[in-house]
């Protein structure tokens, strides 16, 4: 892997999650009446089409020959599930806090266990970094008490997002195709949440309805899984998970620019601890194959 590439990559992963970031406006404005549960079900439907699209064929078909695209497949839906649970039982804010800032570490230790290598010093420093920001940034909810299901549905989600990132990182590692194994493992994941697409209601059918469908479906998922494709092949699963802390960037920047949100002081602090770290791994991992090509060239 070359230093280009690593550039490529981080860049990619980062306008993923910047994609990302819009979901949250997009139904508030577009479709308020929708359940979370039900815009989850169709994003992820119409973006499985649109990945079907991408790929030019069914070549993906092949993937489901093996049991890692059936795993992430799984890890896909459960993570729609368990994030939207969370949200509902813990509150946005919390849910929102815990799935973020538990997926990196998840992500990073389970690549090591399977064998993707140890995650850098630097990206230890940086997503505590990222997670300091993102919690000054969300901030701590308001309420008599914390709803402890909600946490633990939280942590699923994280840890279904940090499968899912490590299965696709090892599938891709094995020579297939970004965009076959997300088809494939995206494919899988409508199907356990087709459920809530067809009880979801028509709101769908109405104009708003169907330029949220079309932007969270193609752009949302499809264009940013591709992007985050490009990440699978050559970033570890915890330096993707780390970058996409720009996640929540873009969500407050959106809310505060077209919803009317405020940000408070410490918010601004916890964005621009965020905007550090994002830059600090940015830069660390596209410099790293530049130094590993050095010493190969001295040995």
């Amino acid at each position: 892997m070359n230093q280009s590439s690593n550039r490529v990559a981080v860049f990619a992963v980062l306008g993923a999650a910047a994609l990302f970031g819009t979901s949250a406006t997009t139904a508030a404005i577009l479709i308020p009446e929708a359940s979370p549960t039900a815009v989850a079900a169709w994003r992820l439907l119409v973006g499985a089409i649109g990945l079907i699209i991408v790929t030019r064929g069914l070549g993906f078909l092949s993937m489901f020959r093996h049991p890692l695209t059936w795993l992430m497949g799984l890890a896909v839906g459960a993570f729609q599930l368990f994030f939207f649970l969370s949200a509902d039982l813990a509150g946005v804010a919390i849910g929102t806090l815990v799935t973020i800032c538990a997926a990196p570490w998840f992500s990073g230790l389970l690549g090591w266990v399977w064998g993707a290598g140890r995650p850098s010093p630097i990206w230890f420093v940086s997503t505590v970094i990222g997670i300091g920001g993102v919690i000054l940034l969300v901030g701590a909810p308001t309420g008599d008490s914390l709803n402890l299901w909600g946490v633990a549905a939280g942590l699923a989600a994280a840890a279904s997002y940090a499968v899912m990132t490590n299965s696709g990182t090892k599938l891709a590692a094995l020579g297939h195709g970004a965009n076959h194994i997300l088809a494939a493992s995206f494919s899988l994941g409508a199907l356990l949440l087709l459920p809530f697409v067809i009880t979801g209601g028509t709101w769908f059918a109405s104009p708003s309805g169907l330029i949220a469908i079309i932007w969270l479906g193609l752009f949302v998922t499809t264009l940013a899984y591709v992007l985050f494709g490009v990440g699978l092949k050559n970033l570890m699963p915890g330096t993707i998970a780390t970058l996409n802390l720009g996640e929540p960037l873009v969500a407050t920047i959106l809310a505060v620019a077209l919803l009317g949100e405020s940000l408070s002081t410490i918010g601004w602090v916890g964005f621009l601890l965020i905007l550090f770290a994002l830059g600090m791994l940015a830069r660390a991992t596209a410099s790293k194959a530049a130094e590993s090509k050095d010493m190969v060239t001295h040995v």
